[in-house]
């Protein structure tokens, strides 16, 4: 446990460094802020990942430090994208004995973009037979190069687990943050804060978790949304649980008294702005387009079609953007199931898929009575497989996809001892032994007087089926096949 973590208020020049911890999947991002924060986090995680981004602040060696906990599943790269936006400094996590993985070179994009500073912690050292120079090497190999490889990255052996070098992380998180000069804002005015995540609670309502950005939020302070009114802060409550009622810069808290639920990434001030004090918010859909099911064939057959549930709008956000082709979306929004949601569902012939979320008895006895089935899962790649599952079920059902080969145009009709012949040319495509035409089957095809397997585009040739069908000079047919 990193030992001189303190419990004091500071005293500051300039507003505390906003850190955002990235890197791949179980690599140990949220285990490394557990051992800053004193908060056994990780444990409590469902499958071990984190889902929903929180933001949690210490003390060190007198000084605050603010840490956004970004997820690691592929699903989030647009939550840790905003996460690094947020952020002064970031923590590139790195196992020692995975080096960089596909999320690592993900997460290196994200702090180019978004040009701040970062700092290298190889974890899991602990671990036998790891080579943390390894990681040295393969950083260079994706551009990064650490002091004392080439480069002036700083780069610090830790161990999650065991607390190793969790202080001397801290220590140079600080010194960025130091050469970074972060101005001291809080008297900056209107007060202007990032939107980190949000939810709708079934007792409480709207919520968000903000992080100031400047100006200092207070208790029963109005909040806007660019001009328009978003509710009044009725109650403050930071990382711990504990009400607050002043937020200076580089605090994290979560407000009640939200009169909507906002999206990730937008820009709240307590005064009115045209254009969010100076803040442009990241381009973020706000809503989601809702499709009416059936009104204008909008819907694709071959895909199932799902009415969405998140239980915030960041997940909301990532799962949609990971299933925009693999299913019919008819509705998505944020909060437990509703009756509107099963009228949806049930006008749309859709399913409901719910992340994180909860259906009451009343609405469960609705959706039996109109047959909507919902599912609701707490890993997200068990609702990505579960879909899959739809969509390989939806496909066996629809039967063998039927696909043109190639058509062509009778030009004669022979008919030798009952057996029809058709001469025909190929306009396009091709046409092949065993193809439809109609209800019947090609069962011969000759070139001149032998047989053949398939016949080309501009070629004459002659054509049985099985069995015949009355064809006339002029007519068009239409060979199809089955899709193997």
């Amino acid at each position: 446990m990193s030992k001189n973590i303190q419990a004091t208020p500071p005293v500051e020049v300039g507003r505390p460094p906003v850190v955002t911890i990235l890197g791949h999947v179980d690599h140990g991002k949220t285990s490394l802020l557990d051992h800053i924060r004193h908060a056994q986090v990780a444990a409590g995680e469902i499958g071990g990942i984190t889902q929903a981004i929180g933001a949690y602040q210490i003390e060190y060696q007198g000084k605050k430090i603010t840490f956004i906990d970004t997820p690691g599943h592929a699903a989030f790269s647009a939550m840790r994208h905003r996460g690094g936006q947020a952020a002064d400094v970031a923590v590139l996590v790195v196992a020692a004995d995975d080096s960089v993985m596909p999320q690592t070179i993900e997460s290196i994009e994200h702090i180019k973009s978004a040009a701040i500073p970062f700092v290298v912690a190889v974890n899991k050292v602990d671990l036998p037979g790891v080579n943390p120079d390894l990681v040295k090497t393969d950083l260079a190999s994706h551009g990064v190069y650490v002091e004392g490889y080439g480069g002036n990255v700083p780069l610090v052996n830790i161990s999650a687990k065991l607390g190793t070098g969790i202080d001397d992380l801290l220590e140079v998180i600080l010194l960025l943050a130091e050469l970074e000069e972060l101005p001291d804002s809080s008297t900056e005015s209107p007060a202007t804060a990032l939107v980190i995540e949000s939810s709708l609670h079934p007792q409480t309502g709207p919520l968000a978790t903000l992080l100031v950005k400047k100006g200092i939020f207070r208790k029963n302070d109005s909040l806007y949304l660019l001009q328009n009114s978003i509710g009044k802060i009725r109650s403050m409550i930071d990382y711990t649980g504990k009400t607050i009622t002043v937020a200076p810069p580089s605090t994290p808290f979560q407000v009640i008294g939200l009169s909507a639920v906002p999206s990730v990434g937008d820009i709240i001030t307590n005064t009115a702005s045209p254009v969010g004090a100076g803040l442009t918010p990241p381009a973020i859909p706000s809503e989601v387009a809702i499709l009416e099911a059936g009104a204008d064939n909008t819907l694709d057959i071959e895909k199932p079609t799902i009415l969405l549930k998140a239980d915030v709008q960041g997940s909301l956000e990532a799962v949609l953007d990971s299933i925009k082709d693999q299913a019919n979306v008819v509705a998505a929004s944020v909060g437990n199931i509703t009756d509107s949601d099963i009228q949806i569902a049930s006008a749309a012939t859709a399913q409901i898929l719910g992340f994180n979320v909860r259906i009451s008895s009343n609405v469960a006895k609705l959706a039996e009575v109109e047959k909507v089935k919902f599912s609701n899962f707490r890993i997200i790649y068990q609702l990505f497989d579960y879909l899959k599952e739809l969509q390989e079920k939806k496909t066996l059902a629809q039967g063998p996809k039927i696909i043109e080969t190639g058509q062509a145009t009778i030009l004669k009709v022979f008919n030798f001892g009952g057996t029809m012949v058709y001469g025909c040319l190929v306009n396009s495509g091709k046409i092949k032994y065993g193809d439809q035409i109609q209800n019947s089957k090609v069962t011969s095809l000759q070139l001149g007087k032998v047989d053949v397997s398939e016949v080309k585009k501009d070629q004459e040739f002659g054509l049985v089926l099985s069995p015949k069908i009355d064809l006339k000079p002029g007519d068009i047919i239409v060979a199809t096949t089955e899709e193997a």
